[in-house]
């Protein structure tokens, strides 16, 4: 799949601007000037403007009346910053209140991975260093030494507790830890400090990379954060739940519905206080180029000298294929944020057939030009198309199964029952079973886990006998593979098959009448 990797809608409001009704002035501060080594990789400046999305997070995670939200946007697109601001803004506001550390756990971050857990190591020093101790955190796994250690004595800072005897002793308003250990923490006599020093205190929730939580993963979750509210003596009512995911179908649409009913279940909270929060691309508007590139081929295109940038940008504006690669793209005009390379094919040779290996090649060199083309204006750099490429292998290609209930290979084998109501299944893909009888990919119901054979429907345009149930193999081919198979040879198999071929597609097919559903 590929990707337009367009820049985030911002705010058009900046950090300074939000201080001090939604930020705390001290917290503006800290993320303008982050402490530590690294601090410079996470300045947050109070001149920048947040995102769109960033925004509306905060806006409803400020709201007096605890509210939660799932997160749902690309990579880049500051899904951090959603829950991480509000936090350290309500942390602050308190440390305004009172002299000295925060002790008891108000956020409690949950990663399904110590991977992620220690990725958030240097942003949450670089924003709570400059606190001098009053806001601390923890990183708490099975990494987590029983004692401090005497190495890291010299190098210690106020705002990390690295082990476990201080974080017993004085819990740090921010826990980061795993489903692992927060299980021990509930139950292990000497963890039972860490509970009793945030009894009432814990406020937030977050879960980080939710949608990988499925099946019984999701139902042991759910029934941990329970145990979690009883052990911190809190309500869910009282609890702000965020999570954040990946990108999933529209969040306005059912999608969006499936995410909010998901946190609801899994938090135990009311499906209204569960809100989407979904990242928007800004798609810069293109000028109108030389009009006399507009029905130039791509290899004219091509042949434009790379050291001219400013004249190949205007060309690929003007010309009309390069739009109507760029409008799969743009949602306002109809398009989506990913397309598989047939979408592009599908441009260029609309007939609606399976693609040429010579059009594939073509649709990479296309993408290969438009990604390259771009304008430059003194440090800015407007690409007329970028792109991510996201490659997937599937490892398991899946399972096929004769369409004959009456098919003389399943005879004497487990499939030989009056619950199984096709022929033989086979672990490869092939036209043919070896009764003769035509095979079809083997999928299951979602909802139901009914069994069914997975084909499509085709009118017979050469025989003109009814309709034609085919193999849909466009899930399984290979959209970059630019060698064509030997039709001779294929045509030959299926004729020893004894199976009828369409003369026009080259695909087994078998006739359906009409009538039949």
């Amino acid at each position: 799949m590929f990707e337009a990797t367009y820049g985030w809608e911002t705010s058009g409001q900046t950090l300074a601007s939000l201080s001090p009704t939604l930020l705390s002035p001290k917290l503006v501060a800290a993320l303008d000037r982050p402490s530590g080594s690294q601090g410079s990789a996470y300045r947050f400046a109070s001149d920048a403007m947040p995102y769109r999305h960033q925004l509306k997070a905060w806006e409803l995670l400020s709201q007096p009346e605890p509210q939660s939200i799932i997160v749902t946007s690309g990579t880049g697109s500051g899904k951090t910053e959603c829950f991480m601001v509000p936090i350290l803004d309500q942390l602050a506001r308190l440390n305004e209140l009172q002299d000295g550390p925060i002790e008891g756990v108000r956020a409690l971050f949950l990663y399904p991975l110590n991977a992620l857990i220690q990725s958030q190591q240097e942003r949450l020093h670089a924003w709570t260093g400059p606190f001098a101790g009053d806001i601390r955190f923890c990183l708490y796994n099975g990494q987590t030494p029983e004692k401090p250690d005497p190495r890291h004595i010299a190098s210690r800072t106020p705002n990390q507790v690295r082990d476990r005897q201080t974080l017993r002793a004085s819990p740090p308003p921010i826990l980061v830890t795993n489903a692992t250990m927060l299980e021990y923490m509930l139950v292990r006599s000497q963890d039972s400090s860490i509970l009793q020093k945030s009894s009432g205190k814990l406020q937030w929730i977050v879960l980080d990379e939710a949608h990988s939580y499925i099946g019984s993963q999701a139902a042991e979750l759910s029934l941990l954060l329970r145990r979690v509210l009883h052990g911190f003596n809190v309500d869910s009512s009282n609890v702000r739940f965020v999570a954040t995911s990946a990108t999933i179908g529209d969040p306005e649409g059912e999608a969006g519905q499936k995410l909010r009913e998901f946190l609801a279940g899994l938090a135990g909270v009311e499906p209204a206080r569960v809100h989407v929060v979904a990242g928007s691309r800004c798609v810069p508007t293109l000028p109108d180029g030389d009009a006399a590139f507009r029905d130039v081929p791509l290899s004219e295109l091509e042949d434009i000298a790379p050291d001219e940038e400013f004249r190949r940008f205007n060309a690929v504006c003007a010309n009309a294929t390069a739009r109507a690669i760029r409008e799969l793209f743009v949602p306002a005009q109809g398009g989506t944020s990913a397309r598989p390379l047939g979408a592009i094919c599908d441009v260029l040779n609309s007939s609606g057939r399976q693609h040429s290996p010579d059009v594939k090649q073509s649709a990479l060199r296309w993408l290969d030009l438009l990604t390259r083309s771009r304008f430059l204006n003194g440090k800015e750099t407007t690409p007329f198309l970028p792109l991510r490429l996201h490659a997937f292998h599937n490892v398991l290609p899946g399972l096929w199964a004769c369409c004959d209930p009456a098919c003389s290979c399943r005879t004497g084998t487990f499939l030989d029952s009056s619950e199984w109501a096709y022929g033989a299944v086979y672990t490869d893909q092939r036209e043919t079973c070896q009764c003769g009888s035509p095979v079809y990919e083997l999928r299951s119901c979602n909802d139901c886990n009914e069994t069914y054979l997975w084909g499509r429907l085709e009118q017979d345009r050469v025989h003109g006998r009814g309709l034609l149930l085919r193999q849909d193999t466009g899930e399984q081919a290979d959209d970059f593979q630019l060698v064509e198979d030997d039709p001779e040879t294929d045509e030959a198999a299926r004729l020893d098959s004894g199976v009828e071929s369409d003369s026009e597609s080259g695909v087994s097919c078998t006739c359906i009448p009409p009538s039949m559903p």
